[in-house]
């Protein structure tokens, strides 16, 4: 079975993204965390398998709040329900743990050559959050633990097809407080490039006037960074 294994500080933590999305932190300094129903994996913070049925059977998961309970609400319809609130009011950030940059990874976030990889480290990424917790995911078949999970258990657990993401998360849990309007789709935090990147890689198939855009843009929104823009290690050339 997966263990949430610890990061150490001193590992490497990627980012990999749009320049569209770049530019939006350039120019806000702030860091997206995505609602987690809206991440693309519909089996994000889900219930099922053994797990599911330990919850119908022995213990359901805790209300966000009493108030919010129908009257005639079964187990199953009260355990959907609880699930489906928290899906929508976890807000996450996924970074990717690693050694080396990740070939899949540029290509499902970047596209064919639009985009950058932020590098920073662990303990600079846990630093820049104003205390939000981040956790390291680990990749299991859903459902496997007969246990009464807790919104942490879920949000750190992916499925097994995943694993190539090795990813680390930056959370919120707002699940026990009104969502304001202007975060239904995610939640912002203040967050100062300049201070937490140490490099911005450019995409290893994008051409040098991608690379100059991305400079001139570093150096008039956080020029402190402006020669941490380096090319993609992929883009260097064999010998022959």
């Amino acid at each position: 079975m997966a263990v949430n294994k610890p990061v150490p500080d001193e590992a490497k933590v990627w980012r990999y993204m749009s320049f569209s999305r770049f530019m939006w932190m350039l120019q806000t300094k702030q860091l997206w965390l995505s609602r987690a129903d809206r991440l693309g994996d519909p089996w994000e913070i889900s219930l099922a398998g053994d797990q599911l049925r330990h919850v119908i059977s022995r213990r359901p998961i805790t209300p966000i709040t009493d108030d919010m309970r129908p009257d005639s609400e079964n187990v199953m319809q009260r355990s959907a329900r609880i699930n489906q609130m928290w899906r929508k009011r976890t807000f996450v950030s996924c970074w990717n743990a690693s050694d080396h940059e990740s070939h899949a990874l540029w290509r499902i976030y970047c596209g064919s050559s639009d985009g950058v990889a932020l590098q920073t480290t662990f303990a600079r990424l846990r630093q820049s959050v104003g205390g939000l917790p981040v956790y390291r995911v680990a990749y299991e078949t859903p459902g496997m633990r007969k246990q009464t999970p807790t919104l942490v258990d879920l949000v750190t657990k992916k499925r097994p097809m995943f694993a190539y993401e090795q990813e680390i998360r930056v959370v919120r849990d707002a699940t026990r407080e009104p969502v304001p309007e202007r975060e239904l789709l995610g939640h912002p935090i203040e967050w100062n490039l300049e201070l937490v990147l140490q490099s911005v890689f450019i995409h290893p198939e994008a051409d040098f006037s991608f690379m100059e855009t991305v400079t001139a843009a570093v150096a008039h929104y956080a020029p402190n960074l402006k020669d941490s823009v380096v090319w993609s290690a992929m883009r260097e050339s064999p010998p022959f």
